[in-house]
C-alpha cells in the first residue's frame, strides 16, 4: 500500500548537510545527485549544482585620476561608489599591477569607456589586451581619439566577449599608447569618465 506525506517544510537535521531523498540531495535551492526521469526518457545525471538563473557576476570600476603617459593602467582604480551605482555583484574582479583576474571561468562581457583629450595632431589609444597563457598579450580592441587641428575631446566605448577557460591563465589589461604632449585620459574621484565593466554572461 502506498502512502503520501504532506508537510509544509522539510528542514535539514545537520546544518550545511541538506536533505537527501532517495539519493538526491537538496540543499539551498540546489540539486546534487542523479535524478531518474519516469518513462522512457532515460536518466539525467547532474555533474554540478543547478543554481538559480540570472547573472552571477557584474563589476564596475572607474579611473580616479588622469593618465598622461604610455602605460598599462595599474593605479588610481576603484569600484564605483556613487550613490545608486551598483559596484559589483558576486565575487568581483581583482587587479594587480594592471593585470585583471576573473573570479571564475565563463564568458564575460568586458566594456571599457574613456573620456580622452587629444592635445596634438595625432592618435591617442586606449587598448584592451588579453592573454590565454598568462604571458602573451594580444590586442583585443581599442578606443582612439584624433584631431587634426591639435586639440580634441571624445568619450567612446568599446566591448568584447572574453572566454575565460582558466582564471590563472586568461587575463586582460588596459594600456594607453601613442601618447603625445597634451594628451589626457581623464579620470574622476567619484564619477565615471573612464571606466571598466565586467559582466559574466554564462559558463564557458
Amino acid at each position: 500500500m502506498s502512502s503520501i506525506i504532506k508537510v509544509d517544510t522539510i528542514d535539514e537535521k545537520t546544518p550545511t548537510s541538506g536533505v537527501t531523498i532517495d539519493g538526491v540531495t537538496l540543499k539551498d535551492s540546489k540539486i546534487g545527485g542523479t535524478i531518474t526521469i519516469p518513462g522512457s526518457t532515460g536518466t539525467m545525471a547532474l555533474t554540478s549544482d543547478i543554481s538559480p538563473g540570472g547573472l552571477t557576476e557584474a563589476d564596475e570600476w572607474i579611473l580616479t585620476a588622469n593618465v598622461t603617459s604610455n602605460t598599462v593602467i595599474s593605479s588610481n582604480l576603484a569600484r564605483s561608489s556613487t550613490s545608486g551605482v551598483g559596484s559589483n555583484m558576486g565575487t568581483g574582479m581583482t587587479v594587480s599591477s594592471g593585470i585583471w583576474t576573473f573570479p571564475s571561468t565563463g564568458f564575460y562581457l568586458v566594456t571599457w569607456t574613456a573620456f580622452m583629450q587629444n592635445g596634438s595632431s595625432g592618435d591617442f589609444f586606449l587598448w584592451c589586451k588579453g592573454t590565454t597563457d598568462n604571458s602573451t598579450y594580444n590586442n583585443l580592441g581599442y578606443i582612439i581619439t584624433y584631431d587634426s587641428q591639435g586639440v580634441g575631446y571624445a568619450t567612446n566605448t568599446n566591448s568584447i566577449i572574453f572566454d575565460v577557460t582558466d582564471t590563472s591563465q586568461c587575463k586582460i589589461k588596459f594600456e594607453t599608447t601613442n601618447y603625445d604632449s597634451g594628451d589626457y585620459l581623464h579620470g574622476h574621484s567619484s564619477q565615471k569618465k573612464t571606466g571598466f565593466s565586467f559582466i559574466k554572461l554564462g559558463d564557458t
